[in-house]
């Protein structure tokens, strides 16, 4: 696998899969059979806004994953700090621990723009 394949594949299966879920809860969960409060809160504001604001919603939802993810991205490149952390960090992939970092925040908001 290679960095941009790994990219490609946080976007699809993190970002675009989780969107897609949260639609579909946001969309077809009834309040009355949701029995934590968090959960109650949160889809009782979602219900509350009109159509276009429930849009808005999805796209604050999408920009804090896609924000998220090239945080945690930005640290395993080094791009980034952890506190406490002294060592580089280094993500392999296979047999043959072929390292993937070093500009996977790069290339994963790169593929961003794209969309």
């Amino acid at each position: 696998m290679k960095p941009k394949d790994f990219v490609a594949g946080l976007r699809e299966n993190v970002i675009d899969e989780n969107i897609s879920i949260y639609k579909n809860l946001f969309s077809n969960t009834s309040i009355e059979k949701v029995t934590d409060q968090y959960w109650k809160n949160v889809l009782a504001l979602f219900q509350s806004l009109p159509s276009e604001q429930q849009a808005v919603f999805f796209e604050l939802i999408r920009q804090t994953m896609i924000d998220t993810t090239s945080n945690i991205l930005g640290i395993l490149d080094g791009v980034s700090t952890l506190n406490g952390a002294n060592d580089k960090f280094a993500l392999t992939y296979g047999k043959s621990q072929e390292t993937l970092t070093g500009d996977l925040q790069s290339l994963f908001l790169a593929e961003e723009e794209t969309i």
